[in-house]
């Protein structure tokens, strides 16, 4: 799949103690739906991972380093595609939300995940996961 980074999204995938971590939308498209953290990219982002690595600092404070990408798919709100990145979250670090974008966070199986009101995207990639389809806990 061709990626136009003008028209592309980015999720960070951010997984602890077989647990993933979602935020609940806060903005207005899609408020109330649960999500990784994630991001349209942006002119001065050089690559995906400088987007993942910029989107998650601002909706999380989380710093994290991209591992690898699992998946690029058609995006279903604000741009064309958009791709899951598995990412690592090096040491202990507390969350600070942007409340602008996000109004709560969670840690989650894949399971209760499921259960929560999910982007469209995102419930079919977690679905994935389920099916096994995607490794990303080992």
């Amino acid at each position: 799949m061709d990626i136009d980074l003008n028209s592309h999204g980015v999720v960070a995938v951010i997984v602890k103690d077989g647990k993933f971590l979602m935020i609940k939308e806060a903005q207005k498209l899609l408020n109330g739906h649960w999500g990784p953290p994630h991001g349209v990219c942006s002119p001065e982002d050089v690559n995906e991972e400088a987007t993942i690595i910029r989107k998650t600092k601002s909706e999380t404070g989380l710093e994290v380093i991209p591992i690898k990408k699992i998946t690029t798919a058609s995006a279903d709100t604000k741009v064309k595609t958009i791709s899951f990145w598995l990412t690592e979250m090096p040491g202990e670090q507390n969350i600070f939300l942007d409340e602008a974008a996000a109004s709560e966070y969670g840690w989650f199986t894949i399971e209760e995940a499921l259960n929560l009101p999910l982007y469209p995207g995102t419930k079919k990639f977690f679905e994935n996961i389920k099916n096994g389809k995607f490794l990303v806990i080992e």
